[in-house]
């Protein structure tokens, strides 16, 4: 009970981010270009809680169509931020014929995930991403400290949140056939994750609009 207590304690969090967004829509460029992923965020928390915990439907295709709403927005932001557009647009077709191609042998009764592609797909693209971000920052040789700046927290919680995931994703098909294993021990890891991920993102839209207010 109290592990569900936390995961829909963490679930809720997701929304914040919007809902405080919505306070007051005076933010930074660099917010407004990552509204796409909070807006997302917001109604999967919503979506996940209810389907899942109050009404007790089958989320299979959401998370399906998730993982490709999710993939759209992370990439929307770092195309909006950085060069090579034309690499980001080959990349993108790449992820939606992968997608395509597993959506056709995909069944939500099936024990065996084959989202592993895509999440080395999205993993890839945050981690080359975000040090590009880095890179191109340090390049610019701007006297204005990381902290100051808004993207800074949205690429480090995209960073830290992905990275520490695609481990657990890694294992997924092991745990799930080992029935020695269990798999609540892991999906912890992936909520204190994703638990990371919220709060620094409320934190980075607080801070746009104090910054907007000012």
């Amino acid at each position: 009970m109290n592990n569900e207590v936390f995961v829909n304690f963490v679930c809720v969090l997701g929304i914040i981010p919007f809902v405080i967004y919505l306070l007051n829509r005076k933010v930074s460029i660099e917010t407004k270009c990552f509204l796409p992923f909070i807006f997302l965020l917001a109604f999967a928390s919503f979506y996940e809680f209810l389907g899942t915990d109050i009404f007790k439907i089958n989320t299979s295709y959401w998370f399906r169509l998730y993982s490709l709403l999710e993939f759209c927005t992370i990439w929307y932001f770092y195309f909006k931020f950085l060069q090579y557009k034309k690499t980001y647009i080959f990349y993108g077709i790449i992820y939606l014929a992968l997608f395509c191609f597993l959506l056709i042998n995909w069944s939500p009764s099936s024990r065996e995930m084959n989202d592993l592609p895509l999440n080395i797909a999205i993993t890839l693209l945050v981690l080359v991403s975000s040090f590009l971000w880095f890179l191109d920052v340090f390049k610019k040789g701007d006297d204005k400290p990381l902290y100051l700046r808004p993207e800074f927290y949205y690429v480090s919680a995209l960073l830290i949140y992905f990275t520490g995931t695609f481990w657990v994703f890694l294992m997924t098909d092991y745990i799930i056939n080992d029935d020695s294993i269990k798999l609540l021990d892991y999906w912890v890891l992936i909520v204190i994750f994703n638990l990371i991920l919220r709060v620094t993102l409320i934190f980075a839209v607080w801070k746009a609009q104090i910054k907007s207010i000012h």
